[in-house]
């Protein structure tokens, strides 16, 4: 097989590149949109999504592509449906993520933003309030993220509801309990911990607005790991401004904030992560090791793990 690897965050390692090549198989790397371009006409398979949308039309024997990415809306699902192609995504960030989410929720719960502000300062400002010790948590979206951060909020002793848009559905184990949307929105008052970990889709999009937000208790705490569009931005701003939720954290925005004097840096009791949720020191080993073992898989026989359903992708307002 010929595989193209174009991985983004990190050049594949010497050792990963020649364990593939140990197979038999030809190996092309790309760091630049050119070079993808010029491996393209060649590759069977992509390891990465660096430069898949400007390389897919050069790649007439492309047969399957593992991204890196966990939500893969972003990615040209429409042209990979239409040239045949298998899309597969990241599983394996998961645990980071949610424990990324879980680590924002204490710091909120905790006062931890306003302890940092005091140390930048020099001052010594113990907090005049605490906030109630969160019962009830309620995570939007209960694929692997959600999952997994539903397992380690329970582990807290929270009781925990999912949100998803299949009414009456099965909850899986590490929820309590799972409503659809409408039900969701009128349980928002119930909940102390409000995650998003929600794709990109139309229903999804702005789906946390002004209306929405307030709904959340005023010492609710919200965290979103999921994508940037669900919230919008400058409502959640200004209800933080005017003294609603204990705090936020946005590991995600859309769009990001516009320099230094965006409104987001000033806004009172919000935490912003650069979009890091996934990202951890043993990263690229592991994406090279669940690459080589998907490949594995298909020179087996069988269908790679974490395939992307495309059909219900686009209908839901993929790219």
């Amino acid at each position: 097989m010929t595989i193209l690897t174009m991985y983004g965050l990190f050049a594949p390692s010497p050792g990963h590149l020649a364990r593939l090549r140990a197979a038999g198989d030809v190996v092309a790397v790309a760091d630049s949109e050119e070079a993808a371009i010029a491996a393209a006409p060649d590759a069977e398979i992509i390891l990465g999504h660096r430069y898949l949308r400007q390389c897919l039309p050069f790649a007439p024997r492309l047969r399957w592509v593992q991204s890196t990415a966990g939500g893969v809306g972003h990615l040209p699902l429409a042209e990979l449906r239409a040239g045949g192609v298998r899309l597969s995504r990241d599983a394996i960030s998961a645990p980071a993520i949610a424990r990324h989410a879980l680590a924002l929720a204490w710091a909120l719960q905790r006062g931890l933003p306003a302890a940092f502000a005091a140390q930048a300062e020099g001052r010594w400002a113990p907090p005049a309030e605490w906030a109630p010790a969160p019962r009830e948590a309620m995570v939007f979206g209960v694929g692997e993220i959600g999952r997994t951060i539903a397992g380690l909020v329970r582990r807290d002793g929270l009781r925990v509801t999912g949100v998803r848009r299949a009414r009456g559905a099965i909850a899986p184990p590490e929820f309590d309990a799972v409503v659809g949307a409408d039900e969701g929105e009128a349980a928002l008052g119930r909940a102390d911990w409000c995650f998003l970990a929600l794709p990109a889709t139309r229903e999804t999009h702005g789906w946390f607005d002004a209306r929405r937000l307030a709904l959340l208790p005023p010492h609710a705490c919200l965290v979103n790991v999921g994508r940037g569009d669900c919230v919008v931005t400058g409502d959640l701003c200004r209800l933080l401004a005017a003294g609603h939720l204990a705090g936020a954290a946005l590991d995600v925005m859309a769009p990001k904030p516009a320099g230094p004097d965006d409104p987001v840096w000033r806004t009172p009791r919000l935490l912003v992560t650069p979009h890091v949720a996934s990202h951890r020191a043993e990263r690229a080993d592991e994406t090279e090791r669940l690459a080589e073992a998907q490949i594995e898989r298909l020179k087996a026989g069988l269908d790679p793990l974490h395939l992307v359903d495309l059909d219900r992708l686009i209908a839901e307002g993929g790219a």
